[in-house]
């Protein structure tokens, strides 16, 4: 017996097929997919197929071996897969009552990139450059939400690997930033783009943001104002219609907005802090039980959701995105447990809507799924990291990867045009 992934090495979102070598069509094989993750957590996958005519398992979704792994450490509370910006190194086992075979594959998030840290007032990124290419490229300038910069990282470094040159900043949570997300001043992501669009590979009359969940805010924020950066197109992944109160480093959430303008306060819409600090406290309680380690992960629908339903406080804090003149694609999971971001992106969409056409905008929601979006086919069976419930099923997430990924794909090639260098 034989296990033959097609191919061994590729992209982690151009999944292999699997084939087998002496056995007989129609036999059951069952295919085991491990490894660890970039924070060293162990995670596997075991499903039973069907050998076709020409050895072929037959799988009916080619995502399903990577993004059905469960968390398999035992000792250790399991958090969502994490990412690397490299390659993933995975083994694969085939198996038969008589007769298996073991082969190790490559999945890359990132593959033949350059690196370019990039650094201005209040915030830094890394930069992920397509290496061995002559030209300038149409480029993405990432910003990444709660969760930080590195989380995005492996994104930033895939959508390099596809030919855009990209940057992941960081505008909190790192040495010299602020610690949380906290009057950040909307100015610093148009110092990000102006470096971003300096470097020699990248088009600087081709540039999209690509934000997500409070860097939504941040982006959104920043791109609808007075003196505002021209972009060629915007992505808004599990986002906000609004700026929200200022989120404290811990504890109960300070009587402050999240973001400035000029030094100034923007209009907020206050969180209900204390169905945060009820979980936190009941978390703290358990903490001390024994037993096994308990998620220290919080819901925060409740207290998002709730303040979002006084229509005069969200016109008061809404974030004008009706003067940013730019295509805007909107994603967001009906599933999401941290905000109701379906329903914010459905109102980011009309309020541009209403105030003329908008061809170019698209909005995608999509049952089942949560807030965190990753590329597939990333695991999807744990829902929460180490400090948020992201919401969703395990299906749901996957089939939403998927579709999200693909739809930002397109969108990107629609907007800033194909991935290839300049001819002049």
């Amino acid at each position: 017996m034989r296990l033959i992934p097609d191919p061994a090495r590729s992209l982690v979102d151009r999944p292999p097929r699997w084939r087998v070598e002496d056995v007989e069509p129609g036999s059951t094989v069952q295919l085991t997919v491990l490894g660890n993750d970039a924070a060293g957590h162990a995670w596997q996958s075991v499903q039973d197929y069907v050998v076709g005519e020409d050895g072929t398992l037959q799988i009916s979704d080619l995502d399903a071996p990577f993004a059905s792994m469960r968390f398999t450490d035992q000792r250790k509370v399991p958090v969502a897969f994490t990412a690397p910006d490299g390659t993933w190194r995975c083994i694969a086992r085939a198996a038969t009552p008589t007769a298996s075979s073991q082969v190790s594959i490559l999945r890359d998030y990132g593959r033949a990139l350059g690196r370019q840290e990039l650094r201005g007032g209040g915030w830094l990124a890394s930069g992920y450059l397509p290496a061995h290419t002559t030209g300038r490229r149409p480029g993405v300038l990432i910003v990444p939400g709660s969760t930080g910069r590195a989380a995005m990282e492996p994104t930033a470094a895939l959508l390099a690997s596809h030919g855009y040159p990209t940057a992941v900043m960081a505008y909190m949570q790192a040495p010299g930033l602020a610690t949380s997300f906290r009057e950040i001043p909307v100015e610093v992501v148009h110092d990000a783009l102006t470096a971003f669009r300096s470097l020699e590979q990248v088009d600087s009359d081709a540039v999209a943001v690509w934000a997500v969940s409070v860097g939504t805010a941040l982006a959104l924020s920043a791109l609808s104002g007075p003196d505002a950066p021209q972009v060629s197109a915007v992505i808004a992944t599990s986002p906000t219609d609004v700026v929200w109160q200022a989120l404290g480093a811990g504890g109960r959430p300070p009587k402050l907005s999240s973001l400035t303008r000029a030094g100034q306060p923007l209009p907020w819409l206050p969180i209900r802090g204390r169905v945060l600090m009820g979980q936190l406290l009941r978390i703290a309680i358990t903490s001390h039980l024994p037993g096994l380690p308990r998620s220290r992960a919080v819901r925060l629908w409740d207290a998002y959701a709730k303040p979002h339903r006084d229509a005069e406080a969200v016109t008061r804090a809404a974030i004008p995105v009706q003067n940013i003149t730019a295509p805007l694609l909107t994603i967001a999971g009906e599933a999401d447990a941290i905000w109701p971001s379906a329903e914010m992106a459905r109102s980011l969409i009309a309020r541009r809507a209403a105030t003329g056409d908008r061809p170019g905008d698209t909005l995608l929601t999509i049952a089942g799924a949560g807030h965190f979006l990753r590329p597939p086919a990333t695991p999807t069976t744990v829902d929460r990291s180490d400090g948020l419930i992201s919401g969703g099923t395990p299906d749901g997430i996957a089939s939403a990867q998927r579709r999200a990924w693909n739809a930002q794909l397109e969108f990107l090639g629609r907007t800033l045009g194909p991935a290839t260098p300049d001819s002049s």
